[in-house]
């Protein structure tokens, strides 16, 4: 049986916590700097899909789950399943928790706590959070939905 552990990432985000809380359930803006498609239904029991194409490893990957806390401007937490589209499962029973708070000058400190995550996969998934962390911290940099449809 494998281990699993727990991942926790910390960014500062120029930008208050309404527009990363908006990027991270706004289907359009999730778009901009995450999955290459997504789906959401954000609210608690609520149902998501994101999928992703890595071109330089030939994989596609769709991550979905239900959304278990989501509480505005504040905090999000949703499981997180990961299957090739021909429905191999790779990953299950991960948590994802995004937590969002207020600092001086209309900042945000992002938390990100990905926890069961297994020691095989651990060093993919730290990689990718901090390239996905850089994205969405840019992007809100930027004002968000205020960009229009550039893509990340």
């Amino acid at each position: 049986m494998e281990t699993t552990r727990e991942i926790r990432k910390i960014v500062v985000v120029d930008a208050p916590p309404e527009v990363v809380f908006k990027a991270l359930t706004d289907e359009k803006e999730l778009v901009q700097w995450m999955p290459r498609e997504a789906r959401i239904d954000p609210r608690v029991g609520g149902e998501y899909e994101f999928k992703y194409r890595w071109a330089d490893r030939g994989l596609d990957t769709i991550l979905h789950g239900k959304i278990l806390q989501l509480e505005s401007n504040r905090k999000l937490s949703y499981t997180w399943d990961a299957e090739t589209p021909d429905h191999v499962r790779r990953i299950s029973g991960a948590v994802v928790t995004w937590i969002l708070d207020a600092l001086p000058e209309g900042k945000t400190r992002v938390t990100l706590i990905h926890s069961g995550v297994g020691t095989q996969f651990s060093k993919d998934a730290e990689m990718g959070w901090n390239y996905f962390l850089g994205n969405l911290a840019n992007y809100c940099k930027r004002g968000g939905s205020t960009l229009g449809s550039s893509t990340v």
